[in-house]
């Protein structure tokens, strides 16, 4: 059956009856209210995602239905995710920063390369790069530096019928310049392009990619709590040691919950911040991580205490925090 016929198009009192047949109550909110929330506040595919985090009736009268799910659970959950999201941002932009802070220190020690070659010879491996910085080189933010640092010519495009900027040579750029025109998904990729044949100390490059995927997920603004089920994610070694230092978290615990790829990505964020971000950030960030999980997640915890998938998440990041931080 296809989409169109499946899943046609829906006015938000529909939506809610459709709600109602799954065996979602509105004991918190009136129907009328919910409505308006799906039309003016949030959309139904985003509020209902968190659905996923709740078993059905395998039998009886209510098969197939919703166990203990109300609208008033999907609301908060949407609302806890947005935080969260926030909080997931500013910290990859913490980490961000202090990577490159470091890196640079490293280059500038580094006697085998002067800080050009390396650049020359990455982007010369990642052509797309060039792409990108092409695409950006009428930028107000980058165009100055590209324009100064690259050689930059005007081509015609036949395809698209007009002249577009080109970069010819990039062997006059040093790493520090373009370190502040990278995304943090490229700045990855030249982080393990540097790192990978030298000896400095590094945040392990399968740790980095679960922080870069993260971030990704929070920066497209993904519902990322949809879905905290264990899995099939295997966690790279040395975090699974981190964890298992944890006396909390037993063996079976930290495999399952590591196993979810939601929670196994927030932990190597958590498990990165401590090793790479500076103090006095740290200090201000912990007391927002804080805040979050032990006064903010709190405020409407009765909703989740018959939730033994979302109770199980929330108490395992909240060990892991304390343990870390």
């Amino acid at each position: 059956m296809s989409n169109k016929i499946d899943k046609p198009k829906q006015t938000a009192p529909q939506l809610i009856t459709k709600m109602k047949s799954k065996g979602i109550t509105f004991k918190y909110i009136t129907e009328e209210k919910a409505a308006e929330y799906l039309t003016d506040k949030n959309n139904y595919l985003r509020t209902a995602a968190y659905r996923k985090n709740y078993q059905k009736y395998n039998n009886g009268l209510n098969i197939g239905k919703y166990i203990d799910l109300d609208f008033s659970y999907l609301q908060e959950l949407s609302t806890i995710d947005m935080h969260f999201r926030f909080l997931v941002s500013k910290m990859c932009l913490d980490i961000e920063h202090d990577l490159k802070v470091r890196m640079l220190k490293d280059i500038e020690t580094d006697s085998t390369t002067d800080g050009y070659d390396i650049v020359n010879t990455f982007l010369s491996h990642n052509s797309y790069i060039i792409g990108k910085l092409e695409a950006t080189s009428a930028s107000p933010f980058t165009s100055d530096l590209i324009h100064k640092y690259f050689t930059v010519q005007r081509v015609y495009n036949p395809k698209k019928g007009k002249k577009e900027n080109k970069i010819t040579l990039y062997d006059d750029c040093p790493a520090w310049v373009l370190l502040e025109m990278l995304t943090f998904g490229d700045f990855i990729k030249f982080y393990e392009f540097y790192y990978s044949t030298r000896s400095y100390s590094k945040i392990s490059f399968p740790v980095i990619n679960l922080v870069k995927s993260l971030r990704n997920g929070a920066a497209h603004n993904n519902c990322i709590l949809a879905d905290l089920a264990h899995g099939t994610s295997r966690p790279p070694a040395e975090i699974s040691q981190a964890i298992a230092k944890i006396a909390s978290i037993n063996t079976t615990q930290r495999q399952k919950k590591l196993s979810c790829r939601p929670m196994l990505e927030f932990i190597a964020l958590l498990y990165t911040y401590i090793l790479i971000v500076s103090d006095k950030v740290k200090h201000h960030r912990t007391l927002e991580l804080e805040d979050l999980f032990f006064n903010r997640m709190l405020q409407k915890g009765g909703f989740f205490l018959k939730n033994e998938l979302i109770k199980s998440n929330y108490e395992f990041a909240c060990k892991v925090i304390d343990f870390l931080f």
